[in-house]
């Protein structure tokens, strides 16, 4: 049963999937969003994270992006994080993992 502290929304975009995190992305949460990498890579097109929501990321969590991250770019395929909040990407920086993704703030 997955953990109620993360909420993973995945929707079909122009150009590719949107998917929403809101929540927690550690340990207990990571592998919610790990049952739907087969939804995202199997769609065309890129990918965008909102992290608008995204309180929080540990290894674990991250770890399950740098994998999303890297089953995209094996498909050719764009991974674009948007709306990082600063203690997810202190906790990126720290891991010396930033760039392995895209980062864009929308409004």
């Amino acid at each position: 049963m997955p953990d109620p502290d993360l909420r993973v929304a995945v929707q079909p975009a122009e150009g590719g999937t949107r998917i929403e995190l809101v929540g927690e992305l550690d340990v207990a949460t990571a592998p919610e969003l790990r049952s739907r990498i087969r939804e995202i890579t199997s769609a065309d097109g890129a990918a965008w994270i909102d992290c608008t929501e995204l309180t929080f990321a540990d290894s674990s969590g991250l770890d399950t992006l740098m994998r999303l991250a890297k089953a995209l770019r094996a498909q050719d395929r764009r991974l674009v994080l948007t709306n990082v909040r600063p203690m997810v990407r202190r906790a990126m920086d720290v891991l010396q993992i930033t760039e392995l993704f895209e980062l864009e703030e929308t409004p």
